[in-house]
């Protein structure tokens, strides 16, 4: 399992997370403040489960996403800008963080990019229209350096799921407690 949180910018999502699900499982798309989320806003991003799709819809992408994928994702199904074996794995990992109610915290290769693979940390809450059934989700993705394609593999990333009545404990962990 993954002990501790890099990214100064993924802390502070959490953080922010913990803070506006109040006494709720889970916070609600409205319940996140961006002046909350300054720093985070260049990596952050907002998704919502289509059923009828199978996917996820992007409802808003930071400058740094948008940048990785060549253009806006806001608007766009998860199946229209990430192609394959990334989109399968992703969407699976995706669907177990609303359906099982989990963080996804992974390290390692988050992108692939062309002929580069991004390095870095992804965090990954779901979200909730009612506070108790999963509906979206909000992640940030903190991208350290671009390597080869042919140095790493996607499938050297690592990922954990943690239950999101434990995220208390991981934030203090993340941040030193």
């Amino acid at each position: 399992m993954i002990t501790s949180i890099k990214s100064q910018r993924l802390r502070a999502l959490l953080e922010h997370y913990l803070e506006a699900r109040g006494s709720k499982r889970m916070p609600a798309r409205q319940d996140i403040d961006a002046m909350q989320l300054g720093p985070v806003l260049p990596i952050i991003w907002v998704n919502a489960y289509e059923p009828g799709a199978g996917t996820f819809r992007y409802r808003l992408a930071g400058e740094e996403v948008n940048d990785i994928f060549g253009g806006s994702v806001a608007g766009r199904l998860l199946s229209d800008f990430v192609q394959g074996d990334r989109f399968e794995a992703t969407n699976r990992n995706f669907l177990k963080v609303i359906g099982e109610q989990v963080a996804l915290l992974a390290s390692g290769p988050v992108y692939r990019c062309a002929d580069r693979i991004a390095m870095g940390e992804r965090l990954a809450l779901p979200l909730s229209s009612d506070g108790e059934t999963a509906d979206g989700i909000i992640g940030a993705t903190a991208r350290d350096a671009l390597v080869d394609f042919s140095a790493v593999s996607m499938s050297a990333q690592k990922v954990d799921f943690i239950s999101i009545d434990d995220l208390e404990q991981v934030f203090k962990r993340a941040v030193g407690d």
